[in-house]
Formats: structure tokens, C-alpha cells, sequence
């Protein structure tokens, strides 16, 4: 039943608007070390997007977009130039990767070793730069469709992820795979924002799995399981887009991953997709409660209890920002030591596989030697004793909070911000614009390595120090 907008009241303005960011063919898509590919051989017909949803409470204006890309690096100008054209802060404006791993990409150290990156360089950054435009027109063109609009949001749980680091045991170093022992946090939390007359706008979900259910076989550019899960929303609910927010996913992926069929990524996206629509079908974005209004008689006597709207919601709009000083990694002798011990025997085993004649044995021990080196480089540089500036920003939205982050915070620590937090519905994201990035691991986590481990710049102790200042940052939104 729609509702009048006299008895809903809105007091917030939402607005919102999507461009298909799909790449042409011939992308180049090198997102692993393991592929033997580097252009794209086609797109998923789900298709690839960044959908922008602007906000505003008659005063203050913000922006977030929802893109899929692997990372939001490089787009700073994207909110320089959204900014100028349509007056919302730049510190208004967040842009939010979706981390699949099956978009466009350039990377020396991922794909064939040894190939002139130069033709898929420039081709790249074309797309990039056309992607640039697109989500700034899509900015634009939500601001300029604001309406009256109400929110709130609903908490339930997701199926579709699991810890991915794999422990070490006898004869098998620490790997990225499935740990069904391993830390989970499968809680979907759901914001959806209607307009005066109840009618969807926009569907938010929050949830924390890697984008990797397609790995280095798969030749189709995707936004993975991502695509497919908004897809299902919208069909469920009419007229909203929806919006999906990566959680803290640094040690989440899915329960089905690293394979070329496109079909499994549709179905785990499908999946989650009909969680999401449904707590959002059962999200109400004005008050309502069932009203005693007497009697019928009937074949029992019955009570007339019809519910009746008895308020809006809270429309509060807030934010805040601050920068965190984290401590940095330190790199140990041993460290150094067991690192130049990796190259060296990834280098002969990369002599031993081309004595032979097997292709696929000479890529895997090339890539294990280009991996091992990157990592080697990343050890040997100076340290700077200098703290790691981590961006944190809460948007409240009436009894919605959303806590963002850049980089790849492990899964305990988004947990234990929604915990903390003063407000029934929280969101906490990663993958987003701000200072800082990279694997955020917590502290018991280091003593296992891995890869999340080996490449953190960020030292132990630095998880639970963002915990801490973030849940009192929340103070200065209530």
C-alpha cells in the first residue's frame, strides 16, 4: 500500500542514478599472476556499473558510488571535478570499489611474464579515463534528481562467504583458500531509501567476500558475484538500484571461488541477492504499528487491527572524518633472511621447469619467482618509522551508520565496529577513497604469514587501534 506524503513526512532527499562502465573488447584484464591471458575475451551479460546515490537534509549534500573496479586508485579527480559541478565537498563525496577481480587491469606483475605492457598501458588508461567521466556524470545526475526520501535498514545474514586463509600445516605453507575453521562474519546489513510515497528508491548492502569466484581461467571481463546479486535485488523490488558496499573482507572470500565458470558466479551473486531483497521487502521507512480500531464479526470475533503509520524516522544527517596514525610494519633480519632464501629457490625452480617442456609448469614457477622478488623489494626498502595515516569516515543517515576505510581491513575488526556502535543498523566498508589501504590484518593473525601477512605495511596492534579510535569517533555523530 503507498502512503501519503503528508503521513510519511519526508525529511531527507535521496536521489540516484547508474552508467554502464562495461569495457570494449580487447580490455586488457590481468588480475592474476597464474593467467596465461591478458585481453579480455568478451563481458558478462550481467554488465558492469558505478550507480551514484547523493543524500542531502536540505543543507548538507553527500555523495557515494557504488563501482566495479578491483580499487577506487586513480579517481581522486573524479571527486575534484563531481565536486565542481555540483557543490557537494569533495570529503562529501566516497567512491566504493566492489573489488572484482575480473574487471580491466594493468599489472607488471600479474599475467605472461616478460610481455611490452606499453599498447595495453595506453589502452587502460583510455578506459579510465572514460570511466572517470561517466561516474561524475552519474554524480551530476543524481544530485540533479533529488526528491523527498526516508531511510532505514534491516540486519540478517548472508551464506556466501568463508575465511580464505588456509592454515600452515606439515608439508603446506600458509595459502589463500578455504578455512572452515577460520574467523566468518557472514551478517548482511541492508539500508533501503524510498521515496515519499514508499516507493524504492535505492537497496544499500553491505557484506564482506572477495570478488573472486572468477580467477585466471576466466576470459570474461565481470563484475562477479557482485553483478549478479544487485541483479536480483532490483528484479525483486521495482524501480530501486541497487548499491552493494564491500565489507571487511581482507580474510573473506567465497565459498565457491577461483574457477572460470561464469555460471558459479551468478549463483552464489544470486544467492545473496534474494537475502538482500529479503530484508529489504521487510524494511519499513516510516513507523508503522498495528492500531485497535473495535470489532468484526465474523465466523470468530475478530479485532480490527490495521497498522497505521505513526511517524516518521529519525532523519538525522551527520558526519565525520578523521585520520588514524598506525603503527608500521617492521621487517626482521629473519624476515629479510627467509625472503631471499624464497627468491633464490623460486629462481632455480624457474631453470629446473624450463629445462622441460611443460608451459604451464614454466608460468607457475615464473609467477612464484616474480611474486617472491615483488615481495623481496617490498622487505628491502628503508623503513620509515613513521606512522601509516588510515582515513576513517562515518555518514549517519537516520539510525543508519556507514563506517568507511580504504584497503582490505580483516573481517574481526568490521565486527567489532558494529558491535560498538550506538546506532541499530551499522555498515562498516572497506575498498573506499581516503588515505591509506593495502591488507589490514588482525594481531593474532600475524603469526600464521600468508600472503594477506606478507604484504601488510601495517604493523600488529594497528587493527586494534583503528577499532578503538573508530567506535569513538562515533561520538561525534549522535
Amino acid at each position: 500500500m503507498l502512503l501519503t506524503t503528508s503521513a510519511l513526512a519526508a525529511t531527507l532527499l535521496a536521489g540516484v542514478a547508474r552508467v554502464d562502465i562495461t569495457p570494449p573488447a580487447g580490455i586488457p584484464q590481468m588480475n592474476w599472476g597464474a593467467q596465461t591471458h591478458v585481453e579480455a575475451a568478451g563481458a558478462d551479460p550481467v554488465g558492469m556499473y558505478a550507480t551514484a546515490l547523493v543524500v542531502s537534509d536540505g543543507q548538507r549534500k553527500f555523495a557515494l558510488v557504488d563501482i566495479d573496479t578491483i580499487s577506487v586508485g586513480g579517481l581522486d579527480d573524479v571527486r575534484r571535478r563531481a565536486a565542481q559541478a555540483t557543490g557537494i565537498p569533495v570529503e562529501h563525496i566516497r567512491l566504493a570499489a566492489s573489488h572484482t577481480h575480473a574487471g580491466p587491469a594493468v599489472s607488471p606483475g600479474k599475467g605472461p611474464v616478460g610481455i611490452d605492457l606499453k599498447p595495453y598501458i595506453a589502452r587502460y588508461a583510455a578506459y579510465r579515463r572514460g570511466m572517470a567521466d561517466k561516474i561524475v556524470s552519474a554524480i551530476v545526475e543524481a544530485n540533479a534528481r533529488l526528491v523527498p526520501a526516508r531511510i532505514h535498514g534491516a540486519r540478517g545474514t548472508g551464506s556466501i562467504n568463508i575465511n580464505r586463509r588456509l592454515r600452515p600445516a606439515a608439508g603446506r605453507p600458509a595459502s589463500v583458500g578455504t578455512n572452515p575453521e577460520g574467523f566468518v562474519d557472514r551478517e548482511l546489513v541492508v539500508a533501503r531509501i524510498d521515496d515519499a510515497q514508499g516507493r524504492p528508491l535505492a537497496v544499500l548492502f553491505n557484506y564482506p567476500c572477495h570478488g573472486t569466484v572468477l580467477a585466471w581461467d576466466n576470459q570474461l571481463v565481470s563484475p562477479d558475484w557482485m553483478g549478479a546479486a544487485r541483479q536480483v535485488v532490483e528484479q525483486s523490488m521495482p524501480g530501486a538500484k541497487g548499491l552493494f558496499f564491500q565489507g571487511a573482507a581482507g580474510d573473506q572470500g567465497p565459498i565457491e571461488g577461483f574457477t572460470g565458470d561464469l555460471a558459479v558466479a551468478h549463483r552464489l551473486g544470486a544467492i545473496l541477492g534474494h537475502q538482500v531483497a529479503a530484508l529489504a521487502l521487510q524494511v519499513e521507512t516510516s513507523r508503522r504499528e498495528p492500531r485497535f480500531e473495535g470489532f468484526v464479526e465474523s465466523t470468530a470475533y475478530i479485532a480490527r487491527q490495521p497498522w497505521r503509520v505513526a511517524g516518521p524516522r529519525d532523519a538525522t544527517l551527520r558526519f565525520a572524518s578523521r585520520v588514524l596514525s598506525l603503527p608500521p610494519r617492521r621487517f626482521t633480519a629473519e624476515d629479510l633472511a627467509e625472503m631471499e632464501r624464497a627468491v633464490a629457490d623460486s629462481q632455480a625452480k624457474v631453470e629446473a621447469a624450463r629445462t622441460g617442456a611443460d608451459p604451464h609448469q614454466v608460468h607457475q614457477a615464473e609467477a612464484r619467482w616474480r611474486r617472491c622478488r615483488d615481495l623481496l623489494a617490498q622487505y628491502q626498502r628503508t623503513v620509515d618509522p613513521a606512522p601509516v595515516k588510515v582515513e576513517v569516515q562515518i555518514l549517519r543517515l537516520g539510525e543508519v551508520a556507514i563506517v568507511a576505510m580504504p584497503g582490505e581491513p580483516f573481517s574481526e575488526i568490521g565486527m567489532a565496529v558494529r558491535r560498538a556502535s550506538p546506532f541499530p543498523v551499522t555498515m562498516f566498508c572497506g575498498y573506499s577513497n581516503g588515505m591509506g589501504g593495502d591488507y589490514l590484518p588482525t594481531r593474532q593473525e600475524y603469526a600464521f604469514g600468508g600472503y594477506e601477512v606478507e604484504r601488510t605495511p601495517y604493523g600488529p596492534g594497528a587493527a586494534e587501534q583503528l577499532i578503538r579510535e573508530t567506535v569513538a569517533l562515533f561520538r561525534e555523530v549522535q
